[in-house]
């Protein structure tokens, strides 16, 4: 009787799973564009893409962690953000997006004047690109500071502009 009442509770546990596994269609998505470089302008373009529509904190940390991904296979669009898990977190409050960048991104990305910017703007724009959101600003480590790479004042709060 045991073995049966435990062959039967293994079943029920395996029959959720399948049935809940088979529900990710059933997940609310939105559109939303990620900003990456393209390789051949040396400017940020729009792509769309899609998040799980649910609290903007979660919708905005998905958005960063397709920009951590990137687009690798794609020969057009250039690596700015260092493939790095959790280099990029991010809060929002009253419109406001709080990005923490990881120190760890200073030594995998170049530096530079123009690099510093797109990758400023591919944070700042993608994340503008999710209603909820209009400004961004930045910590490193969890510490505000003037500059990242040296080039733009950390401090201030940025929002959307259009690539150039």
């Amino acid at each position: 009787m045991r073995k049966l009442f435990f062959c039967i509770i293994i079943l029920a546990g395996i029959a959720i799973f399948v049935a809940s596994c088979g529900r990710d269609k059933d997940v609310p998505t939105i559109d939303t564009q990620i900003y990456f470089a393209d390789t051949r302008l040396g400017r940020l373009l729009p792509y769309s893409d899609k998040v799980i529509d649910g609290a903007v904190n979660d919708m905005a940390q998905e958005a960063l962690d397709k920009i951590i991904a990137g687009r690798d296979s794609n020969d057009n669009i250039r690596r700015i953000v260092p493939k790095i898990d959790d280099c990029l977190k991010v809060t929002v409050d009253n419109n406001i997006a709080y990005v923490d960048i990881s120190s760890e991104i200073k030594d995998e990305i170049t530096v530079s004047r123009d690099i510093e910017k797109l990758f400023i703007y591919q944070v700042v724009n993608t994340l503008t690109s999710i209603k909820g959101i209009r400004f961004v600003k930045f910590t490193i480590d969890g510490e505000i500071h003037k500059n990242f790479l040296g080039f733009y004042d950390m401090r201030d709060v940025y929002s959307y502009t259009y690539p150039e």
